[in-house]
């Protein structure tokens, strides 16, 4: 087997692997043995059936076909391993010639990477501050929780739960589908609508219908609506009068699970808020960290494994959007798009997930960051801890030796090695 190498741009190799005859008629016989153990021809047991008869019953291509399954993952394997490539992608492939065998192999190898400077990333640390408003922020959401709710004829106003039926119209007059929702649930206020849409539908009353327009922000979430104008039709189906619980005895317990006063119970809050403070605090900093290294990292990412990281987002969408019973046909025929504009939007998303990828990569070669076999033990057993007893012996399975949950463990071991030294934690 002869292999030629030649180095491409943006960190990809070509591969030019040519079998000679012998090597491509072995690959041949393989394939029409394998053919003929399923082909049915007459007078013949299978697995026994000549060449020649199983050319003439399934024809040339059809064997050179599955010839070709056979004989380029093996001999794709044997180059890489014999010019000692470090592939990281699937190779893309291209047939020269079939017999005997030619074919071009390009494919990703490990990019060089550089980080320099990554050492003086500094991320201040904000201080934890705790105000009462906190603590009356966390009560009233509970006491709202609790709530009871009464059927009113008056106006609906701010603080006021409402259901309300309402759909969108583009400035065609076009009906937006995504904009349309009957009997929606709504606490007037608490902004779970589009900024904008609840102050209009203060001063309704029940039966009443109006038409508005509201302008979507231009960070909207969904990309296709971000800045655009919107012209609603709502009705106001019922309005509810809040009834909060007040903080009696009897509702504290009621909240704590025990008896206990007031004072004890804003402690209790104030601790958790606390603690979520700096939960919160923590991954700002590890954020700013790696938004910090990206600037440091430099490296020319392969376009094969961009297209795959691409790949992955795309079905990371797309499962997504099932779990929401939307199909990606039904998603790309609501927003007029096409896989290639989802491909586009994606890109920037993806050069830097890699950007990040191989700047962390090279901070555990430079750092000499090692994950021990007791480190991952002792996370797997914490991990354990969070499911019910009779559950735990599947993680056994999921976190075995070589498993993909396993190697996403120790990648973010290795990261919180890196936060701890460089953010002090």
């Amino acid at each position: 087997m002869k292999v030629e190498t030649q180095k491409l741009p943006k960190s990809e190799v070509k591969l030019i692997i040519e079998l000679d005859e012998e090597q491509t008629g072995k690959y041949m016989d393989e394939a029409a043995k394998q053919i003929s153990e399923v082909v049915k021809v007459s007078g013949f047991r299978p697995g026994h059936v000549p060449m020649d008869i199983v050319k003439q019953h399934v024809g040339v291509e059809a064997i050179e076909d599955r010839m070709l399954d056979l004989a380029i993952p093996r001999s794709y394997g044997e180059a890489v391993i014999k010019e000692k490539v470090q592939a990281i992608s699937r190779p893309k492939i291209e047939i020269i010639g079939r017999n005997p065998l030619k074919y071009e192999a390009v494919v990703a190898v490990y990019p060089e990477v550089s980080v320099a400077g990554y050492e003086k990333i500094s991320i201040k640390k904000n201080e934890i501050k705790m105000e009462e408003k906190d603590v009356d922020e966390v009560l009233d959401n509970i006491r709202k929780n609790r709530a009871k709710y009464n059927e009113v004829e008056r106006p609906a106003k701010m603080g006021d739960k409402v259901e309300v039926s309402f759909e969108g119209y583009d400035e065609g007059g076009a009906l937006l589908e995504s904009t349309k929702s009957k009997n929606h649930p709504v606490v007037l206020g608490e902004g779970s609508l589009v900024p904008g849409f609840e102050e209009e539908l203060v001063g309704m009353k029940a039966g009443e219908e109006k038409k508005f327009k509201v302008t979507f922000p231009k960070d909207y979430f969904h990309k296709p609506f971000q800045g655009k104008n919107v012209e609603f039709k709502a009705e106001m189906l019922k309005v509810f009068d809040m009834d909060m619980p007040e903080m009696t005895p009897e509702f504290i317990e009621q909240i704590a699970g025990a008896p206990m006063s007031l004072d004890e119970v804003r402690k209790n809050i104030s601790e958790n808020v606390r603690a979520e403070k700096v939960h919160q605090e923590k991954d700002r900093m590890e954020n700013a960290f790696l938004e910090e290294l990206i600037g440091h990292t430099k490296v020319e990412l392969p376009e094969s494994l961009i297209d795959e990281e691409i790949d992955g987002m795309i079905e990371e969408f797309k499962n997504d959007l099932e779990g929401r019973g939307i199909t990606l046909d039904k998603y790309l025929e609501t927003t007029k798009k096409e896989i290639k504009d989802m491909r586009d939007d994606r890109r920037k998303e993806a050069e830097k997930r890699l950007n990040l990828r191989f700047g962390l990569q090279k901070i555990f070669e430079l750092e000499k960051i090692e994950v021990t076999e007791a480190d991952l033990i002792h996370e797997i057993e914490h991990i354990k801890e969070l499911y019910p007893p009779n559950e735990r012996y599947k993680l056994d399975k999921e976190y075995k030796e070589g498993s993909y949950l396993k190697k996403r463990l120790e990648n973010k071991l290795k990261i919180d090695k890196v936060f701890e030294k460089y953010l002090g934690k």
